[in-house]
């Protein structure tokens, strides 16, 4: 982008951008319209990209946003919302440097809220980094017996308990299957002390990404009992899975070890290159190990933020604050809980 030219703002739809994203192999679901559409849908968030172009008009860099509008977190430009993550798309390194350098002009400008990029953009002075969330990649191959003998012996022997105490998996893509996996997750997440998305929220991701055949579920069961689940999304080379639940009275029948091996051998034979197993907090040691004992390399997860005035009150003090009241509730309170609050914590 030649010095002084700005970044031009486009819709998700736009033709061009869509192909410059079907054109990049590291683009992944978050970067599709469908996710956005989603998110628009349930929330009302304004969605727009932030694009630059060389001298013929074709699309260089680029990155998706929503304005979040919030009383209680403040105004905020994210890419994106509910993702673990969202890497600005490129062409080569050259592009990039110069898409955030029109990104810094941008942020300065009077109006421009504040910024919140969940990636590491290149340093310039104005881009405060920073993390407290570690990435999950598992490399995959056609080979599933190869991309097996990458697991822990721990992994192995419990996917052998799963299968001796009577657990199987079930892939599914109706809207049955996601309801029987939000009943898992709101019991999940308030187990935890997490506010939960409202079923409407699952209900438009079947509709708007599993019809569109770009995820699946996987519910473990023994017999007609349902144990645990996984909703995994694709786009590209990538396989995710992005939110997974379980009974706690049943985890010593080992259905999460079975459940994520069966995700892991779909991907494998579907040609997908690697299992995201997204993002997992610092402080969570027990789940960075559950997720490194797959083989999955784990990197730091860097966001960087910009630009005007920072948002009125911290995410995690409003998480705390939400935690220390959904475990004391019946599901019922931690449903209504996220329904009122989610959005202004995404």
């Amino acid at each position: 982008m030649a010095k002084g030219e700005r970044l031009e703002f486009v819709p998700p739809h736009d033709e061009a951008w869509q192909a410059f994203v079907a054109s990049l192999p590291d683009a992944n679901i978050f970067h599709a319209t469908a996710w956005m559409d989603l998110l628009n849908t349930c929330y009302g968030y304004r969605y727009f990209v932030l694009v630059s172009r060389d001298a013929g008009g074709s699309i260089t860099a680029g990155l998706p946003f929503m304005d979040v509008k919030s009383w209680l977190t403040g105004r905020r430009w994210v890419a994106l919302p509910f993702s673990d993550y969202c890497t600005p798309l490129a062409h080569d390194a050259a592009s990039l440097e110069r898409w955030t350098d029109a990104l810094v002009r941008l942020s300065q400008a009077p109006g421009t809220p504040w910024i919140e990029v969940r990636w590491a953009l290149p340093a310039r002075q104005p881009i405060a980094a920073g993390t407290s969330y570690v990435l999950h990649r598992l490399p995959l191959c056609p080979n599933t017996e190869q991309v097996g003998r990458a697991l822990d012996s721990m992994h192995r022997q419990n996917i052998r308990a799963a299968r001796r105490n009577g657990v199987r998996v079930e892939y599914g893509a109706d809207e049955d299957d996601m309801r029987r996996f939000y009943t898992l997750h709101l019991e999940t997440r308030r187990r935890k002390g997490m506010p939960v998305q409202p079923w409407r929220f699952f209900r438009l991701l079947h509709e708007k990404i599993i019809c569109s055949h770009h995820g699946f579920v996987l519910l473990a069961y023994q017999g007609d009992t349902c144990l645990a689940g996984g909703v995994f999304l694709h786009w590209g080379e990538s396989l995710m899975c992005k939110y997974a639940a379980s009974r706690e009275d049943t985890l010593d029948l080992r259905p999460n070890n079975l459940l994520f091996w069966t995700g892991i051998c779909w991907g494998c034979e579907h040609g997908y290159r690697v299992l995201d197993f997204g993002r997992t907090d610092l402080a969570n040691t027990g789940l960075r190990e559950f997720k490194t004992r797959w083989g999955a390399v784990e990197t730091p997860l860097v966001y960087s933020m910009l630009g005007g005035r920072q948002r009125a009150a911290g995410t995690g003090r409003v998480m705390k604050w939400m935690q220390a009241i959904i475990r004391r509730s019946p599901p019922r309170v931690a449903s209504l809980t996220g329904e009122l609050l989610y959005r202004h914590v995404g």
